[in-house]
């Protein structure tokens, strides 16, 4: 079917009549995939996503800036082991240790896994997302960034409501707790941040 389609729309697409409005699309569609290159330092949670962009600049100039990017970025979803080739599909990194945290705090282990839990505060205080996207990014379809937390981990920089409002919630908890055991209380500006990014995103009818 869609061999069809391909053969009986394609050489009318690429007449004149047609051609302009495609051309203009085609380069609509290449500042949004470099746009989400640039702000997500060719990071995405979505690993199927980030192999349609790195087509796509292969498309554009294969020896390109943007192309070279992605290939450096491939060892992260990418490796051969001892059972042969695997993938990565998902890079939903802050998602887990937000939830684990949570459980190892529910413990009352304190003292038995206090290194733990330090370097898990660590995390997420470095996790969090410090700039919102750059430019005109409401033009790109975007929304502010800044004080969130992400599916993946800050290269990432895309906000996600359930990760931030788990993150907070790690943050929050860890505060409560001495700071030579877990480590040094996140300041209370990138707190404030964080609940006014969650207060954005939230549904004006409820």
């Amino acid at each position: 079917m869609w061999d069809s389609l391909y053969v009986c729309t394609e050489p009318i697409l690429t007449r004149w009549l047609f051609n302009k409005p495609r051309q203009k699309a085609l380069e609509v569609t290449v500042k949004h995939i470099h746009y989400e290159d640039e702000n997500c330092s060719i990071h995405f949670y979505w690993v199927c996503g980030e192999v349609l962009c790195m087509l796509e600049c292969w498309v554009e100039d294969s020896n390109g800036d943007y192309f070279k990017k992605h290939l450096a970025r491939i060892p992260d979803y990418i490796w051969v082991a001892e059972d042969g080739m695997k993938m990565q599909v998902a890079l939903v990194v802050e998602w887990d240790i937000g939830f684990v945290l949570q459980v190892l705090l529910a413990c009352n282990m304190t003292d038995e896994i206090g290194p733990t839990l330090e370097k898990g505060h660590e995390f997420v205080q470095e996790s969090q997302v410090e700039d919102n996207p750059s430019g005109d990014f409401k033009s790109m379809h975007h929304h502010i960034s800044k004080g969130s937390w992400t599916f993946s981990d800050q290269d990432h920089g895309w906000q996600v409501s359930d990760c931030t409002a788990e993150g907070l919630k790690c943050c929050l908890l860890f505060s409560t707790m001495p700071p030579e055991i877990v480590g040094a209380k996140m300041e209370p500006e990138w707190l404030f941040d964080s609940v006014n990014i969650i207060l954005s995103l939230q549904d004006t009818t409820s």
